[in-house]
C-alpha cells in the first residue's frame, strides 16, 4: 500500500504456521524484487527447517526480533477495531510498526530509520524522526499528531511529503497533519 515506505529497511518475516516452505520462498522473492531486506524468519518452531532451506536467519520468539522488541508494551485488543495499538518506549532504527484497521499511538520516541503506520492516525507523544504513514488502507480523513516534528518522510492515505518540505518552522514543533483532499497535498499545523 505504501512502497516508498519500504525502501532501505530490513525486515523479519512471521509466517502463520499454515505456511509452507514454498509460500515462504515466494514471499522472500517479492521481498527481493521491492528491494526489502530480510533479516530472517521467527515464528513457530515448525518453519526454522523452512529458514534453513532458504539460506536465511533463524529468530526463536524470544530473540531480540521487531516484535519482542515492543515486549509487553502493545496494550491493544486485536477483537476490537476502535482500540488503538499503543507502544510505549522508544521505536528504534529498523522497527516497522503497523496498526491494522486501528489508530496507532507511539509514547516515546521513534527514531531514524523506523517505520510506523495505522489504517487510522498516529499520534506520537515523544520526538518523531523516522517514516510515518497514516490512514494507510487508504483512509483519507486520517491525521498525523506530533509532540516534537522532524520526521524523514509523512504519508496520508498516499499522499508523501520528505523532510525538505515541511516547513522549517514547524521542525521540532507540535504538529498536526492532515491531507486536504481538495488539492492532494498534506497540511501542517503548528499546536502551540
Amino acid at each position: 500500500m505504501a512502497p516508498s515506505l519500504m525502501q532501505e529497511i530490513a525486515i523479519i518475516l512471521k509466517p502463520s504456521v499454515e505456511h509452507r516452505t514454498e509460500d515462504i520462498r515466494q514471499a522472500v522473492d517479492t521481498l527481493g524484487r521491492l528491494d526489502v531486506r530480510l533479516i530472517g524468519l521467527t515464528g513457530d518452531p515448525c518453519h526454522r527447517v523452512a529458514a534453513a532451506t532458504l539460506g536465511l536467519s533463524w529468530l526463536s520468539s524470544n530473540t531480540s526480533s521487531a516484535e519482542s522488541e515492543l515486549g509487553s508494551y502493545q496494550k491493544a485488543e486485536d477483537s476490537v477495531r476502535e482500540m488503538a495499538l499503543v507502544i510505549e518506549g522508544p521505536v528504534r532504527s529498523g522497527v516497522q510498526i503497523y496498526a491494522k484497521d486501528r489508530d496507532l499511538v507511539v509514547i516515546g520516541q521513534v527514531s531514524e530509520g523506523a517505520e510506523i503506520m495505522a489504517d487510522g492516525h498516529v499520534h506520537v507523544y515523544g520526538r518523531l524522526r523516522g517514516r510515518v504513514a497514516a490512514g494507510v488502507g487508504g483512509q483519507t480523513g486520517s491525521e498525523i499528531f506530533c509532540v516534537t516534528f522532524g520526521p524523514e518522510l509523512v504519508s496520508i492515505a498516499g499522499t508523501y511529503c520528505g523532510f525538505d518540505q515541511i516547513p522549517s518552522n514547524l521542525r521540532s514543533a507540535r504538529v498536526r497533519v492532515k491531507l486536504d483532499a481538495n488539492a492532494h497535498v498534506l497540511a501542517f499545523t503548528s499546536m502551540g
